[in-house]
């Protein structure tokens, strides 16, 4: 990293990303998409497993949310792990983080429900952080159950659509 990145990005602005990312991510989780669908750069890419293709454009990714958010998610508990910020130039930052999500369990306790790896980059256009791209991938693909609860919590959701 240069140090005219290090300078015209500052510490408290990564900071203050990395807060409201994660006050979206609980807001979507929660419930309510408008958070991300509000955050989206007019030129936003979302690489999503739910996903056939990429998705390219504010409008394309706004749809794609609406189709597979349809209200809370029993989530409970988030946990970002291995997180590291990174400027790429004087109003992007590059987000990269393994992202948990856990629901309650039948004993009254808490289970990991989906893990994922997560980059993201936001521009700050404005004053404001703007979503430029997101990359989303299940941490355990290759775990027999968990594109099986991605899919079933995704087909539940979307029963009466």
């Amino acid at each position: 990293m240069t140090d005219r990145l290090e300078n015209v990005v500052t510490p408290e602005e990564v900071e203050s990303l990395v807060e409201f990312e994660k006050s979206i991510q609980w807001q979507w989780s929660s419930g309510d998409p408008t958070g991300y669908m509000d955050a989206l750069a007019e030129d936003v890419n979302y690489v999503d497993p739910l996903a056939e293709y990429v998705i390219v454009g504010r409008e394309a990714v706004r749809a794609h949310f609406k189709r597979i958010h349809t209200g809370p998610s029993g989530i409970i508990r988030q946990e970002y792990l291995n997180e590291i910020a990174r400027p790429l130039s004087d109003d992007e930052v590059l987000l990269i983080f393994t992202f948990n999500t856990y629901q309650p369990d039948d004993n009254g306790g808490e289970k990991l429900f989906l893990s994922w790896n997560m980059s993201e980059i936001f521009r700050k256009t404005d004053g404001q952080w703007q979503l430029r791209h997101a990359h989303l991938s299940l941490r355990n693909a290759f775990d027999p159950d968990s594109i099986p609860k991605l899919r079933d919590s995704w087909l539940r959701s979307s029963v009466g659509k």
